[in-house]
């Protein structure tokens, strides 16, 4: 991979070039090499591919977009941002900042309508974000697979913008992610963070040096959580993904995972937690707990070391915890008095119950592996149907082509592996859907945050494919026989 250095961000790659010596090192050390301080890790036609994708389905929502108060919670959440209230429990203190900031910037129209634009805005820039992952990752994909590119530039660059805005707009409007962002919903909120985390973790993959990007990551995960409490489906994959851009790191996250599972086993035999005790819950989250646990004493036994980064994970938990802070903002809100005021959370009685959302029935996850095995037939199911089968065939095609990627390239993939099971088959278990109908009309919007997984794999596919169908054609050899 002489050269690969000054290839990375302008072919053709030059076997003179200066850092060809350093490139042969990072090589032969499986990692990819850092990318030149001068040269911007987002290039120009990542941002085309962004901006495009968030765009054109900004504007395929404002054209479908509800009218006025819908079904559900509309209502509700709509006063609820018009007055910046306490909405429904957990309170969405985020969505409801967010949602707010749209009924002042907009001066027309009615509240219901101004609140869906926010909907439609949040959805619009996931889809950007996808975009913008596809395109970056398709470069480093393709840098390090050169006997399957054969494209020029150019042709590289759109190829890479299109898979971009085709893996972007797939997800935005299929049919559990599309209806969510016409109307009045926090749900597009939620999956906007997600892909911020994605996003800024993939950044930190390439460069773990940065750790800026680890430690703005820990913080909109905070953020999510206080729009989406099932997002916590999403924190045992934390781990795996920050494992594969430093070992080290991921270690000692491990680690603290581990301590505060043990701290949580204690809780449920001194009788707290009542959602965890006994059933399937208790089996589920001991599962979870030993593996964290022997992943972390895995990794300490080859790093021969413990706690190296306790800074940066120390930074992290404040940051995180920064960003739950956000809670704080319903017992504000409360002492107002808004017409939304849901469970009087300036009382410290009231503010635990709207959190933990103690209206609700509570966490009764699956048991047995029969209706587990019958409840992930129906995932797939809802996969195929809202996402939809064809798309489902260029997924596979990323980790065809695994032994051929480079280090950080192959490791980024499979770190986005733990991260899909825990958004669909670990959600399947918390939510313990039904196998009817009924249930996977229900329940198929909360899937779709598995589905960022999959338009990232498919662009990837894509990408790959195109690259791989552009090789020239060899012409058959012909022998000339003498008259």
């Amino acid at each position: 991979m002489a050269g690969w250095y000054c290839g990375y961000y302008a072919r053709p790659m030059n076997a003179d070039c200066d850092f060809a010596e350093s490139d042969k090192s990072a090589g032969q050390s499986g990692d990819m090499p850092s990318a030149p301080q001068s040269a911007p890790f987002f290039q120009q036609a990542d941002w085309l591919s962004f901006g495009a994708t968030t765009l054109l389905a900004l504007v395929v929502y404002l054209f479908t977009l509800s009218p006025n108060v819908g079904l559900d919670n509309s209502g509700v959440w709509s006063t609820a941002a018009a007055y910046g209230g306490v909405s429904s429990p957990p309170g969405y203190p985020l969505w409801t900042l967010w949602a707010w900031v749209f009924t002042k910037l907009l001066p027309f129209s009615n509240i219901a309508w101004r609140v869906a634009v926010s909907s439609a805005v949040a959805g619009a820039l996931a889809c950007g974000l996808i975009a913008l992952m596809v395109s970056r990752g398709g470069t480093a994909i393709l840098d390090q697979m050169p006997d399957i590119q054969r494209l020029k530039p150019k042709e590289e660059k759109w190829l890479r913008a299109i898979c971009g805005y085709v893996a972007g707009m797939v997800f935005g409007l299929n049919g559990a992610f599309w209806p969510q962002v016409v109307m009045v919903a926090v749900w597009p909120l939620s999956i906007l963070l997600l892909c911020l985390v994605l996003c800024l973790l993939m950044r930190w993959n390439f460069q773990p040096e940065l750790k800026r990007y680890l430690y703005g990551a820990a913080l909109v995960y905070g953020l999510l959580l206080t729009n989406s409490q099932i997002e916590f489906a999403f924190a045992p994959a934390i781990p795996f993904l920050v494992m594969t851009g430093n070992p080290k790191t991921g270690r000692d996250m491990f680690l603290v995972a581990g301590f505060l599972f043990l701290a949580g086993l204690g809780g449920i035999c001194l009788g707290h937690f009542p959602s965890l005790r006994g059933g399937g819950g208790q089996f589920f989250y001991i599962l979870l707990g030993v593996i964290t646990c022997l992943m972390g004493i895995g990794l300490v036994i080859k790093t021969r070391q413990a706690f190296s980064e306790w800074k940066a994970i120390l930074i992290c938990s404040g940051l995180f915890l920064l960003g739950l802070a956000v809670y704080f903002y319903p017992p504000i809100a409360s002492m107002t008095n808004p017409p939304v005021n849901w469970g009087y959370p300036r009382t410290v009685e009231g503010f635990f119950h709207m959190v933990t959302r103690g209206q609700y029935e509570r966490m009764n996850p699956t048991v047995g592996v029969g209706l587990f095995l019958g409840q992930a037939r129906l995932y797939f199911i809802m996969a195929g149907k809202e996402f939809g089968w064809p798309y489902l065939v260029p997924c596979l095609i990323p980790f065809c082509f695994l032994h051929r990627m480079a280090a950080a390239e192959r490791r980024w993939m499979l770190g986005l592996l733990p991260v899909y099971v825990c958004l669909a088959f670990l959600m399947l278990v918390v939510m313990n859907p039904g196998v009817d109908r009924q249930s996977q009309e229900l329940y198929a919007v909360y899937f779709s945050a598995s589905h960022i997984m999959l338009a990232l794999w498919m662009g990837y596919g894509l990408i790959i494919l195109g690259a791989w169908l552009a090789r020239p054609v060899k012409q058959p050899q012909t022998t000339h026989f003498p008259v």
